[in-house]
């Protein structure tokens, strides 16, 4: 009986990790297409590589500025019931950006897109990280992140199919958002409750504990969102067709899927 119990409660987790791997995934090819996608629609306006830049920095700020209510949001209403209005909220906003379509307008709806995803990519890590067996956590970790920057590499692909014009994009954007809600709703059940710690550790007081590791994350995040938001206005400055960027960027992309497993 002990046996069995145990065995029903492995298959719980695997099958929660497993619907949380595959929410954030699908996140991440929403997240994926958005960002060349309105690189591209903002080039064609003539809008200067630079307002382009500063645009698109608008989502990483919405990040930074919603992390630090994430937990408080999580015990408060739930880390579900967050992550699933997260996910409502994320298709809503592309939407809005999709219809407006004015690059003023961006910059305030592409910091909310980075408020209101950024809450999802936090919490599929806490619930992977409390879900994982101990003495298999970095290999999952590892499977975890090669999935999310397939996913990502996925995103710049979906547009060789839909193209940069139009609703469409967008509409592959919205329905990986919508799509993302219902695959967390399937398993939102069996995730674990966010409680509050027992030792506490500002922000601030954890820099110093993992300065290198923090620097890493910088470097790394810096060189992701560049390339990103300004490798499609590089390619349009120099005549290249979208579509190739948009596999260049791919092919760029996955170069990060190669080493995950490995090194967890």
């Amino acid at each position: 009986m002990a046996l069995a119990d145990s065995e029903s409660r492995e298959t719980v987790q695997w099958a929660a990790i497993t619907g949380v791997i595959a929410t954030v995934s699908v996140f991440a090819v929403a997240q994926g297409l958005s960002y060349p996608l309105l690189s591209f629609i903002l080039q064609r306006q003539g809008v200067s590589p630079a307002m382009i830049g500063l645009s698109a920095a608008m989502t990483p700020v919405g990040f930074i500025f919603s992390s630090p209510p994430i937990p408080a949001l999580a015990r408060r209403f739930g880390s579900g019931r967050t992550a699933l209005t997260c996910a409502a909220l994320s298709a809503l906003v592309l939407a809005l950006v999709g219809w407006t379509q004015n690059v003023y307008l961006w910059f305030p709806l592409r910091f909310l897109i980075g408020v209101v995803t950024n809450p999802l990519y936090v919490l599929s890590e806490i619930w992977v990280i409390a879900l994982a067996p101990p003495a298999r956590r970095g290999r999952v970790m590892g499977i975890y992140s090669t999935i999310i920057s397939a996913g990502f590499a996925a995103g710049p692909l979906c547009l060789l199919a839909v193209g940069t014009e139009g609703w469409p994009p967008f509409l592959v954007g919205i329905g990986a958002f919508l799509f993302c809600g219902a695959c967390l709703a399937a398993v939102v059940r069996r995730l674990p409750k966010i409680e509050e710690a027992e030792k506490k550790v500002s922000v601030l007081g954890f820099i110093p504990l993992a300065w290198l590791l923090l620097s890493a994350v910088v470097v790394a995040a810096g060189f992701e969102q560049a390339i990103l938001a300004l490798l499609p206005v590089y390619g349009t400055h120099h005549n290249i067709p979208e579509a190739r960027m948009s596999a260049l960027l791919s092919v760029m992309i996955a170069g990060n899927i190669a080493m995950q497993v490995p090194l967890g």
